[in-house]
């Protein structure tokens, strides 16, 4: 394939190395050459060597579209991620990746025979290889989504996929055209963007240009002419001035460079400046390009200075990407310059660590370390923490479930696609919150982009920003390397307007789900004011009518009414005041249904209220009545603390008196206990006037601001924080959590367990019942 970009590394010794990228590999010494450049341990070696005589004894009846050995397929795919110089597991992983899909063995197999993590790599590369082999346009949103998804889990399955695509688009002229235009339009559209995502640039360069090559075979050959027509008189001036930096920068003792040399832009880059800007050729600025390697950041700020002392910088060229990473993980300082005969050209500087995670980016993460034992999860939270992408993936993977909005799932996977798109795989700006924490968003986003970028819960509620301490509106664009501070009221609410303002899906997605609730809130608000009006006039209805026929000292007692009615049929009084409404009865009918007792007596009518006065004049002080006595003293039990309004009992303790319990405690629900267990009531006159400890736990995935969130609801719903634990774990960073709160009654209780478990990451809250 003509114009091929070179792939580079470093090797051991830091010396850089540059090298053509085979077409494919088709001997196993060529592997293990590359190999022994960053692995010694024979041990290792020797357990690669088996993982690839098991593919090639499962793969020997298979053949490529060419007539190749299938194997030569797997055995690329493992020498382009030993080139990233991936650990032993991800290059076995390479080597089987397709063993699952093309041949017999299974999973439990495989695990038997090279561990789970080997045979997790190959399951999750097999679940993401699947939906690529046919129907790819119908099924290409799920697809989409198996391919985020597993990224999230473990980045090295969408590093093994990328060097398996790499070597399918270099072999990929075995095809037949429409076939490789559809492989090549998904490369370039999925893999190339997931490649610079994940700041691997060489990769990303190399599959656009394949890609470009197939998909606009006269462009692409019309921009490697043009390259190729100056080349030479290019290269002479690029020779040129490196000769001129290393002669001035050697004047500078102190300093040291490692490396000076050109750095070749690829064709599709090119295609796409001329295209999107609408320049030429000959107007490209940074054709001519040199990369300074240095021994520190402080040696490549002290180089740049020099840089601009000698040559002359063009104005807002200089980009700082030492300072705030690009993507959350390049790192380089850019400047264009132009020297005393006109020529322009682009240098970046950066340390050998920063041009190696530059050209392989998160795979500079797994790069093999001898002797590392290696925590997956805590490996993959440490390359979130700098790209920013795979929490919010999974989180947003998580609103898909859980949303309730109703969509198919095909509908849902292309909204999926569509966030994706527009807010993770596209051209980023860098921005920082107070304390200088980086986010990351779309080109073109706006403080409520911002915002909500944050929490959404912030974003609902968003007035303003300060930006570099200046006050400016929600509308305001925002540009890389700014420091917003976000301003809040708890009085403001998303609009329709708002959605003019948004760029990203994120922040669109969420003010419309809010937009949604909140009209759905409203009319159901509007249908229950209807329905208590409704219920309000019947209810007067009856009362006149029964006060008109003198049946007031008939009346039953509203638990008669109310038990007459369920005989009825209804749930309660209000669906039975409705069904009035509708015409199902006459008011006469229901008062003799329910309302009135015509047998009643007089006397009888007289003895009741006397019982209840008597009833009533049983006062007592404390907030509970036990047995009916009342100023029997009695304590609540610490176990399970109850409150106002939930069904409770007593247990006679044999030295702290009477115990008062839920009645589903589980220190008084034993066969041992039920002597000693007697009835108990609150006073409610009482118990209205007063506070009660309890306790709740919650578990949650760790996050971020968990406890302020948590902290932020108990405060909305006027519950008193006496004490709060939280405890994460850091295998399965599961966090639990246990607060001490003071209400007044179950109905707060239940309202806060409810609203806790809304909050974003919380899985389950409970009630704790200690067990004595």
């Amino acid at each position: 394939m003509a114009g091929i970009p070179k792939f580079k590394l470093h090797s051991k010794n830091d010396k850089t190395r540059k090298r053509l990228i085979p077409q494919q590999i088709e001997e196993f010494h060529q592997l293990e050459e590359e190999l022994k450049t960053y692995i010694f341990a024979k041990k290792e070696l020797k357990e690669i060597r088996v993982a690839y005589d098991y593919a090639a004894q499962k793969h020997q009846e298979q053949k490529r579209k060419n007539g190749d050995p299938y194997i030569y397929h797997p055995l690329s795919t493992a020498y382009f991620l030993a080139q990233l110089q991936m650990g032993p597991q991800t290059i076995i992983a390479g080597l089987l990746h397709d063993i699952l899909e093309d041949t017999p063995v299974t999973a439990i197999e495989l695990e038997k025979e090279f561990g789970t993590e080997v045979a997790n790599l190959v399951e999750a590369v097999t679940k993401v290889s699947y939906f690529a082999k046919e129907n790819r346009e119908a099924q290409k949103s799920e697809y989409l989504r198996k391919i985020y998804l597993s990224m999230a889990k473990d980045i090295r399955v969408i590093i093994i996929k990328l060097s398996d695509r790499l070597h399918n688009m270099l072999t990929i002229h075995n095809l037949g055209l429409p076939k490789q235009r559809i492989i090549a339009k998904e490369t370039l559209e999925i893999y190339s963007s997931i490649a610079h995502r994940i700041g691997m640039k060489e990769i990303k360069n190399i599959l656009e240009d394949l890609s470009f090559e197939v998909l606009n075979p006269e462009e692409y050959q019309k921009i490697q002419k043009l390259l190729q027509k100056d080349a030479s008189q290019r290269q002479a001036i690029i020779n040129q001035i490196m000769d001129e930096i290393t002669i001035y920068l050697r004047k500078e003792k102190h300093l040291k460079v490692i490396d000076i040399f050109g750095r070749p832009k690829g064709t599709y880059s090119i295609y796409r400046k001329m295209n999107h800007f609408g320049r030429s050729f000959d107007d490209l600025k940074d054709l001519l390009a040199i990369r300074i390697i240095a021994r520190s950041n402080d040696d490549c700020y002290k180089i740049l200075g020099f840089l601009h002392q000698k040559y002359t910088p063009l104005a807002n060229k200089f980009k700082d990407y030492i300072a705030t990473p690009k993507n959350g993980v390049y790192q380089s300082l850019h400047t264009t310059l132009a020297d005393t005969q006109g020529n322009i050209f682009e240098v970046q500087i950066r340390t050998i660590e920063m041009d190696n995670v530059a050209e392989t980016g998160m795979a500079a993460h797994w790069a093999y370390k001898e002797g590392e034992v290696i925590d997956i999860k805590r490996r993959q939270l440490e390359i979130d923490e700098q790209i920013d992408l795979f929490r919010r993936i999974i989180e947003l993977d998580k609103q898909r479930v859980n949303d309730g909005s109703g969509l198919e799932d095909e509908e849902e996977n292309e909204t999926i696609e569509k966030v994706l798109k527009e807010d993770f795989f596209t051209t980023m700006i860098y921005v920082l919150t107070p304390d200088k924490k980086v986010i990351t968003l779309p080109y073109g986003s706006t403080v409520l982009d911002f915002a909500y970028r944050i929490h959404s819960e912030i974003g609902q509620a968003t007035i303003g920003a300060k930006i570099d301490g200046v006050f400016v509106p929600i509308n305001t664009i925002l540009k890389s390397g700014q420091i917003v501070e976000v301003k809040t009221s708890p009085k403001q609410e998303p609009t329709y307007e708002q959605l003019k303002i948004v760029t990203t899906a994120n922040a669109r997605n969420r003010i419309r789900k809010y937009l949604a609730t909140k009209l759905k809130e409203d009319d159901i608000k509007d249908k229950k004011t209807e329905s208590r009006q409704i219920v309000d006039k019947v209810k007067n209805n009856i009362n006149s009518y029964i006060n008109k026929n003198d049946l007031r000292w008939r009346r039953k007692s509203d638990e008669q009414i109310f038990n007459d009615v369920k005989k009825l049929g209804y749930s309660s009084l209000d669906e039975f005041y409705l069904a009035i409404n509708r015409g199902d009865y006459t008011i006469p009918e229901v008062v003799e249904l329910a309302f009135v007792d015509f047998n009643a007596s007089k006397d009888e009518i007289v003895l009741v209220n006397i019982d209840n006065k008597k009833e009533v004049e049983v006062d007592s002080k404390n907030e509970v009545i036990v047995s009916g006595i009342a100023n029997l003293k009695a304590s609540l039990a610490s176990c399970c603390r109850p409150v106002p309004g939930e069904q409770i009992i007593g247990f006679v303790s044999k030295s702290s008196g009477i115990k008062i319990h839920l009645r589903d405690c589980i220190n008084v629900n034993l066969d041992e206990t039920k002597e000693r267990l007697v009835e108990a009531n609150w006073n409610k006159k009482v118990a209205d006037g007063k506070s009660y400890m309890t306790n709740i736990k919650y578990y949650a995935t760790d996050r971020p601001n968990l406890l302020y969130d948590v902290s932020k609801v108990l405060t909305s719903l006027k519950a008193t924080t006496m004490n709060a634990t939280l405890r994460v774990d850091e295998k399965t960073l599961l966090a639990t959590g246990v607060l001490k709160i003071k209400i007044k009654d179950a109905d707060q209780l239940h309202t806060i367990i409810s609203s806790l478990k809304s909050i974003p990451s919380i899985i389950d809250v409970k009630r704790v019942m200690d067990k004595l």
